[in-house]
């Protein structure tokens, strides 16, 4: 099975004073026997939230340490597309490309589950074709 990372969880990984620092790191105990894989979107969001150069060394360690792969995507025209028609369906709850990015990927693969603190991927988002995202963990 493949977990794809969302950004929250990468950040408390990396940051210790992150309120869910501790809930990843256990979280991240059960996950380790998956592999896991990662969209550019939310590592261009984790290095917003990780500014300092400590933080990004950890990032960047990390994601070596548990072979953390980029999420390939064949037609990216075709992806972006999807992603702008996910994004006008779920406009009312304001997600951001990351989550829209996460959305669809999980429509593209049936074996991967989502590793996301976000509270909407359990009570109101779907994928494209309207059924429910899995997640990789229940609760943060």
């Amino acid at each position: 099975m493949t977990i794809l990372i969302d950004t929250a969880p990468l950040v408390a990984l990396c940051d210790a004073r992150d309120e869910k620092h501790h809930v990843a790191i256990n979280h991240l105990e059960s996950l380790a026997p998956n592999e896991f894989a990662a969209c550019d979107a939310v590592l261009a969001e984790a290095c917003f939230h990780l500014p300092y150069r400590s933080h990004r060394q950890r990032l960047r360690a990390l994601l070596d340490d548990l072979g953390v792969h980029p999420v390939p995507v064949a037609n990216q025209s075709a992806f972006w597309l999807e992603v702008f028609d996910w994004l006008t369906k779920y406009a009312d709850h304001e997600p951001d490309w990351a989550d829209g990015c996460l959305a669809v990927l999980s429509g593209r693969d049936r074996n991967a589950k989502v590793w996301t603190y976000d509270r909407e991927f359990r009570t109101t988002w779907r994928r494209p074709n309207g059924t429910a995202i899995p997640l990789a963990v229940q609760s943060a």
